[in-house]
């Protein structure tokens, strides 16, 4: 019972300690997952990463005097990044490649659309990790 009081009742040098601890196992599994699963070619996509932050950092730049920034900012991102799928999806509707039904060219497209939703999801659990 007693190591269950001293768990409960961390330092704070102790809180941030398993934080930045549990933020290296994120970061550490995410990036292993990348490597693995085919490489940063096909999981890197700079215009979905640029939409996903630039939306997380307008919607923290709109957060009132009470609310904490850095959460306001992780949920722009996912926001963002819902908004990064639907606005792929969208566009590859409108195509002329999706007008042929060429799925060796569809697929690679909604893959790239299927990336922001996972950047806001990942800064998601970076913020609550840090928040």
């Amino acid at each position: 019972m007693p190591n269950l009081i001293g768990i409960c009742f961390r330092t704070k040098k102790e809180n941030k300690m398993t934080r930045y601890l549990g933020l290296a196992i994120i970061l550490a599994i995410f990036g292993g997952a990348v490597v693995m699963g085919g490489g940063e070619d096909s999981s890197i996509d700079l215009l979905s990463l640029i939409f996903v932050i630039g939306i997380g950092v307008g919607h923290a730049l709109g957060s009132k005097n009470d609310e904490n920034t850095i959460t306001r900012f992780g949920d722009g991102c996912v926001r963002g990044g819902w908004l990064g799928l639907l606005l792929g999806l969208t566009l590859i509707s409108g195509s002329e490649v999706a007008a042929q039904m060429d799925l060796s060219m569809i697929m690679p497209a909604v893959a790239v659309c299927l990336l922001s939703p996972l950047y806001g999801y990942f800064f998601k659990i970076i913020t609550m990790q840090l928040d």
